[in-house]
């Protein structure tokens, strides 16, 4: 006798370590389908749900990054030739703290503008510049970031830490530098009579406030897409996003560990019921992927609901007046 709806449920508890491809932030894996794909059947088909219960991976991805949030200009009365400025980079990588950000911006701007640079800086500085923290905790700067310049005779100096020229700043650097020392200004000047400059806000390290999971068999969320089409920019599409949650929640020690306390918070449709692979993309708020250094482990399940044949079928087919009589059978 069939049972009228019937509900299985496939725990998978993976890694991206088993990826057949890619890499840890966006990988793919290929099951056995035999022992895992999802089959239409019964009197009235099957649907197959997928629903998250946690993910598992290093918190190591770099706050400064290159080409995303690395790159500042720099120009100044000792500057000259065609482009009188000069595009500087940071090393990628953790800054944990406000001071280790400090020493880089110190360390990268003297290097600079203390050495000859051919025609685009013919004559090198004298003086230096030192970035700092706020530590007077008195003040309502209380650690924001500080630039002193100690210039030699008549030196100026031009800090450009967001969308301001040079023309090929905002192409160059189109996630600006600004909100991870902690300003909106295009450029400040500094010089004998203006030494110092404090940035208006707190700088900003978590680059990564909100992480999304996106996997290939979600169908049931929307979104809209900013993409720079002018055919399919703005327009709300299907999502692939599995979950998304503030990073800062649930960061535990050097990993960020996210766990599902709701059985049905993220449980959605899957796009098809039979599957052999799945694909997995760690990304940021944006859509771009966040990369991480070591692998990421996590944990599903796919539940799948199917509606058989009704128990009593069998006897309404009997009771039907359309149904042959059985001494004709």
């Amino acid at each position: 006798m069939a049972v009228p709806f019937q509900v299985t449920k496939n725990w998978l508890n993976l890694s991206s370590s088993d990826r057949s491809s890619g890499t840890s932030n966006n990988f793919t894996i290929n099951f056995n389908n035999g022992g895992i794909t999802n089959n239409t059947g019964g009197f009235y088909g099957s649907t197959s749900y997928i629903n998250p219960i946690w993910f598992s991976f290093p918190n190591n991805a770099p706050n400064i990054q290159d080409n995303f949030n690395n790159v500042f200009y720099i120009s100044g009365n000792l500057f000259a030739g065609a482009t009188p400025y000069a595009l500087l980079t940071l090393t990628q990588g953790v800054y944990q703290n406000i001071e280790q950000l400090a020493f880089a911006l110190t360390t990268t701007i003297n290097t600079y503008i203390n050495a000859i640079h051919g025609t685009t800086l013919p004559v090198a500085y004298t003086g230096t510049i030192s970035v700092l923290r706020n530590g007077t905790n008195t003040s309502l700067d209380f650690n924001k970031l500080v630039f002193t310049f100690t210039p030699g005779s008549g030196e100026t100096l031009n800090i450009y830490l967001f969308t301001g020229t040079p023309i090929n700043y905002v192409v160059t650097n189109p996630y600006n530098f600004g909100s991870v020392v902690g300003t909106n200004e295009n450029v400040f000047t500094l010089s004998a009579a203006t030494p110092a400059h404090t940035l208006p806000y707190l700088p900003n390290l978590q680059v990564y406030d909100i992480i999304q999971i996106k996997c290939n068999l979600c169908k049931s969320t929307y979104e809209l897409e900013f993409n720079g089409s002018a055919t399919t920019n703005g327009v709300l599409s299907t999502s692939l996003i599995m979950v998304s949650f503030p990073s800062a929640n649930f960061t535990v020690n050097d990993s960020i560990l996210f766990t599902n306390n709701n059985p049905f918070l993220y449980r959605q449709e899957m796009n098809t019921p039979n599957f052999g692979t799945i694909e997995i993309q760690v990304c940021d708020k944006n859509g771009r992927l966040i990369p991480f250094f070591g692998e990421m482990d996590f944990s599903l399940t796919i539940e799948r609901e199917q509606y058989n044949e009704p128990i009593n079928l069998a006897r309404v087919k009997g009771d039907s007046p359309y149904t042959a009589p059985t001494f004709y059978q």
